[in-house]
């Protein structure tokens, strides 16, 4: 020392270099490690964010599931159609009747039961649109004799059988679906078909039905699939398909299967 002085401690290159780089990367990692803490942070406030907005969903979900309206029965149709299948079912087992008189009354029931103009003209489809008044009207009272030689056909393939009404449920104010299976004699012999009649309100208000459904198949909404077959094949000819429908009736009255 000189004057007393301390004088600077000098470090040698060596060491100081040393420590320079330790600390340049001490900082380094201190940099990474912070960046990682934020990143942490960011997840972790992502992951709460979606688990509030999923809770809020699923919060949402089940308030609608349970204040929607549960579908409600409709007596009144069940009780039209168990009534009136008994009626049908009374006259096709019939044997003390002439079969064109047992054919003419089942017609006139099934007249009375169904709304065949306002389902011929839902089969029709478009072409309904597209075809002369006179031609759509000549094709209702085509379908309307088709209809009821199939009605007739179906249910005679269950005489001696009985129709009991399972259930319904409501689609609308005016529009139920009525359940029902056929049961043979012999009940636990064979499992029992299902049927479906669905029961609207005519212009009066009163219970009518436009369609009949067995074994899962709706019989208006497969006439339509194959009528607007026939016409795409045909031109969109609505008398052709009336043509048609007389031929398959005929064919049906004669107990041959329809081509």
């Amino acid at each position: 020392m000189r004057g007393g002085s301390k004088s600077a401690i000098v470090l040698p290159h060596r060491l100081a270099k040393l420590i320079y780089k330790r600390g340049k990367k001490a900082i380094i990692m201190e940099i990474r490690d912070a960046t990682r803490v934020r990143a942490a942070v960011r997840s972790s406030q992502e992951f709460r964010r979606r688990a509030v907005t999923m809770l809020a969903g699923l919060t949402f979900a089940i308030v609608a599931v349970l204040a929607a309206p549960i579908a409600k029965a409709s007596p009144e149709a069940e009780a039209f159609v168990q009534q009136n299948v008994e009626v049908g079912y009374g006259i096709l087992n019939n044997e003390a009747l002439p079969q064109a008189e047992r054919r003419a009354q089942f017609r006139d029931f099934m007249i009375s039961l169904t709304d065949s103009n306002r389902i011929g003209t839902f089969t029709l489809g478009q072409y309904a649109r597209s075809g002369t008044p006179e031609q759509v009207r000549d094709f209702l009272d085509a379908f309307t004799d088709y209809a009821v030689a199939v009605y007739e056909s179906r249910l005679g393939e269950y005489r001696g059988q009985t129709l009991q009404v399972t259930g319904s449920v409501d689609r609308a104010a005016d529009d139920s679906v009525v359940e029902a299976i056929v049961v043979g004699p012999n009940s636990s012999a064979a499992m029992p078909i299902r049927v479906g009649f669905r029961v609207r309100k005519d212009a009066n208000g009163n219970p009518i039905v436009i369609d009949m459904q067995i074994e899962g198949v709706w019989l208006a909404i497969n006439q339509r699939s194959d009528f607007t077959a026939f016409l795409q094949q045909n031109g969109g000819n609505v008398s052709a398909l009336a043509e048609h429908l007389r031929r398959q009736t005929a064919q049906i009255l004669s107990g041959t299967p329809p081509a």
